[in-house]
């Protein structure tokens, strides 16, 4: 990527939504603690029953600057959203409460925003160990610019992995879909980071993705339904932004190629299920039900 012209001095805030978890959570925020450079905030919004992150919140005081907001409503991706309302920083992260970061992290995303002033998102790379070799020669400068929907998904963004400018989420009708992601509001699992990443890139916003920058963040699906889920969050995400008949055929065959590839017994349901999501039909079904309710 060209050099741009430099920016000002920035900081993060870490908006972190979180239910039924307390390992995990206490596990993210010690990477957190562990940063060489400091986030300004962490923004913790509780799904959870009253008291249920009690003892971690107590052993936590005074280490970090947490804010903590007890909700009762359900859903990622507005509680997200709740966050980022909130949020005081100049960048704006959403780890979840099972991801962690390596002590460079922080360092690195706002060394990136501050180089480029016209950086508006920056994804990072994944890791799904802690211990993972490194993918990439360290001393590159392998910061790729996203200026398509192919390219979206071909960066393999994930809520996670997501580092972006405050201004340009504020400019948004609205920053995740209520409708796309976990929780109970929905039966679309997933991809409301990439909705999120398509209505940026559609208002001609920066983004670039630099795979030196490292997450530690499972892409365990847990079960076949959550698969068929997640497969139908993809296909109601081509269908919100009318991203038109190529992305939606792209979409389809993708996991079927991935199988001819690499062919195992074990991937047949997970590729199955995938498939009859991203095809749309369960959606239909579903909003053909819902219309004579």
């Amino acid at each position: 990527m060209a050099p741009k012209k430099p920016a000002g001095k920035v900081d993060l805030s870490l908006v972190i939504c979180t239910y039924g978890r307390t390992q995990q959570l206490a596990d993210a925020i010690q990477s957190i603690r562990c940063q060489s450079v400091a986030p300004k905030e962490i923004i913790i919004i509780d799904q959870n029953p009253p008291g249920f992150l009690d003892d971690l919140l107590e052993d936590c005081a005074g280490k970090l600057n947490i804010i903590h907001k007890r909700v009762t409503f359900t859903g990622a991706s507005k509680a997200r959203n709740f966050g980022e309302s909130i949020a005081t920083g100049d960048l704006i992260a959403f780890p979840d409460d099972d991801c962690t970061y390596r002590e460079d992290t922080i360092k690195n995303v706002v060394r990136g925003f501050e180089r480029n002033n016209e950086l508006g998102v920056l994804i990072a790379g994944k890791d799904e160990i802690l211990n993972a070799a490194p993918k990439v020669n360290q001393r590159e400068n392998t910061m790729t610019e996203i200026h398509t929907v192919l390219d979206l998904f071909k960066a393999k963004a994930e809520t996670s992995n997501i580092f972006a400018r405050k201004k340009v989420l504020s400019n948004l009708e609205y920053v995740f879909d209520i409708n796309i992601g976990p929780g109970k509001v929905t039966e679309w699992a997933s991809n409301e980071e990439t909705d999120l990443l398509v209505r940026l890139l559609q208002k001609n916003v920066l983004i670039a993705k630099d795979e030196t920058i490292r997450i530690i963040h499972h892409s365990c699906q847990g079960s076949l339904k959550k698969t068929l889920q997640y497969g139908m969050g993809r296909y109601e995400l081509i269908k919100r932004n009318n991203l038109g008949i190529f992305i939606y055929f792209v979409n389809l065959l993708q996991p079927i190629v991935r199988l001819v590839l690499k062919p195992r017994l074990k991937y047949i349901p997970t590729c199955f299920m995938t498939v009859i999501g991203r095809s749309g039909l369960i959606n239909t079904l579903i909003s053909v039900w819902k219309t004579n309710e």
